[in-house]
């Protein structure tokens, strides 16, 4: 390969340019590598954005919910806006990270780092090593080493995702075909390896989701939209009634929540129906 041309940097990494032997397993040059994007990546991966976003509301998303600092419970317990705020800055923290592992370290810095992103996200220094569950670092991890492979993992995760309406579930599904799928892409190597660390580590994670899902009580989402409390009370006053009128005792069909007695002209509303 010639590692002169950016794509010989962006496959091997500059550590390559300066250590020939960087990539051969178990060298000196090897692990002053491997350690310099573990440090990297675990670093980065530890600003948790869902710890961070939910202290701006007065809250910590940890003592809420399910308890994870991920988006589904940043979803749960401060809406959408808040969820997608929380996934969009956690996949940019770990591009930022495995990008800068590429550099350093080629394609397998990109998996090394990954490995250690979802540690620092899982077990953020800077939040007392409490944070998520490590699916976004994994989807950051697929984008800088084979997007073919995360575009094959995003169908399969949201094809399980729409059939169970359980996200825990569709991540762990997706982990355990990852590796799988890596080799299918890329052939046998070391990156397989990486992607069973990496798989392994995510389910190890979603333990507590697992053992829900066998009992039956793991929570599931609802892709239908919710009706307004307002929505719903107009409906219900719409509804026809019959209201017997107080005055002079006849019965009316009211539509709304108040309208004239057909018979004595007082007014008569919902609330004593027959």
């Amino acid at each position: 390969m010639n590692f002169t041309g950016e794509n010989g940097i962006w496959q091997m990494g500059r550590a390559f340019g300066w250590y020939p032997d960087a990539h051969t397993l178990g060298t000196a040059s090897w692990f002053c590598c491997a350690l310099i994007c573990a440090a990297v990546a675990y670093l980065l991966g530890s600003i948790n954005c869902g710890v961070l976003l939910s202290k701006i509301y007065g809250k910590d998303v940890r003592k809420m919910g399910s308890g994870n600092a991920g988006t589904t419970n940043m979803v749960r317990n401060f809406g959408k806006k808040a969820g997608a705020m929380t996934f969009i800055g956690d996949f940019l923290k770990a591009s930022a990270a495995l990008f800068l592992c590429r550099i350093i370290f080629g394609v397998e810095g990109a998996f090394i780092g990954g490995i250690f992103c979802i540690l620092g996200h899982a077990y953020p220094i800077y939040f007392g090593f409490r944070g998520g569950k490590g699916v976004v670092c994994v989807a950051a991890v697929g984008l800088f080493t084979s997007p073919l492979v995360l575009a094959i993992m995003l169908v399969i995760f949201a094809i399980i995702l729409f059939g169970f309406k359980m996200v825990s579930f569709a991540s762990v599904m997706s982990m355990l075909i990852y590796p799988f799928m890596e080799y299918k892409v890329d052939g046998a190597g070391i990156w397989v390896i990486y992607t069973i660390i990496s798989a392994a580590l995510v389910i190890f994670l979603h333990r507590k989701n697992v053992v829900r899902i066998f009992n039956h009580t793991e929570s599931k989402i609802n892709f239908k939209k919710k009706k307004s409390q307002q929505t719903t009370k107009n409906e219900q006053a719409s509804k026809p009634a019959i209201v017997k009128c107080h005055s002079c005792g006849a019965e009316n069909v009211v539509y709304g929540t108040i309208m004239e007695c057909e018979y004595c002209g007082r007014k008569i509303s919902k609330g004593n129906e027959k």
